[in-house]
């Protein structure tokens, strides 16, 4: 059960942090994974942990946000393996600024990685998904999409995962008699190369008092998620909007 042997896999923001582990995952199943980012560098290392275990990597610099490269990076990806199966949007990131205090470029920038960058990629290559008939697009949203946060000041990622939860639903509703599936991951804490180990040990006091489990989610611990909504066998879910975040949402 499971199986990915032979599907491609794409997911973006590969180098670091979720994007990494999401990536490695994938390929522990069998896909083969084309690894997207701005950092050449970072993306060839994930390649060769991918390589070393066994399964097919693609590093392609590309940034999410000019829709040009993602038409490039497609079209290399097909070439190379002849189709797209899964899409995974985990590029993003958020600027600290209050609404009455945020600069508007940097709103602007916020838009452009963590809402524009996925619909972007949600296009092209469920351009290729809808012509083959087949496909599994997971978004990474997260908690904060669900809701604010007093503790920190990210109105722009707020607004925007809110944005992917949503854009998410439509594209499960559009495409439900294409075979392409849509489904959407909300996050609580993990610690990434954004939330570093100084990051995690400011925000611990809010993230243990506000998470029935008391603790940040583990390294790993959305893995089974992740390849889950990739599967063949989740063929009849699509709209999910899955939180992973040790209870964060429940209460």
């Amino acid at each position: 059960m499971f199986d990915l042997t032979g599907d491609v896999a794409v997911v973006t923001g590969a180098g670091t942090g979720l994007g990494r582990q999401f990536a490695l995952a994938l390929a522990r199943q069998g896909a083969k994974v084309a690894l997207l980012g701005r950092r050449q560098s970072k993306l060839d290392a994930v390649a060769e942990e991918i390589r070393a275990a066994g399964s097919e990597a693609l590093p392609i610099s590309t940034d999410v946000t000019e829709p040009k490269q993602i038409v490039a990076a497609r079209d290399k990806i097909v070439e190379t393996w002849g189709k797209v199966d899964i899409l995974v949007n985990d590029a993003g990131g958020g600027i600290a600024g209050k609404i009455t205090e945020l600069a508007d470029e940097d709103w602007q920038k916020n838009r452009s990685l963590d809402f524009d960058g996925v619909f972007y990629c949600m296009k092209y290559f469920g351009q290729v998904m809808v012509k083959n008939g087949y496909g599994r697009v997971i978004n990474i949203a997260s908690i904060l999409g669900k809701g604010g946060l007093p503790e920190l000041p990210i109105v722009g990622y707020c607004a925007c995962k809110g944005g992917v939860i949503n854009m998410t639903r439509h594209a499960a509703a559009e495409w439900a008699h294409t075979g392409v599936t849509a489904n959407a991951i909300c996050p609580g804490f993990f610690a990434s190369e954004a939330n570093s180990p100084e990051a995690m040990k400011a925000m611990n006091g809010f993230i243990t008092a506000r998470t029935p489990m008391g603790r940040p989610g583990n390294p790993g611990e959305l893995d089974s998620t992740v390849v889950y909504l990739a599967a063949h066998e989740s063929s009849y879910v699509t709209g999910a909007i899955c939180t992973c975040d040790g209870g964060w949402t429940c209460v």
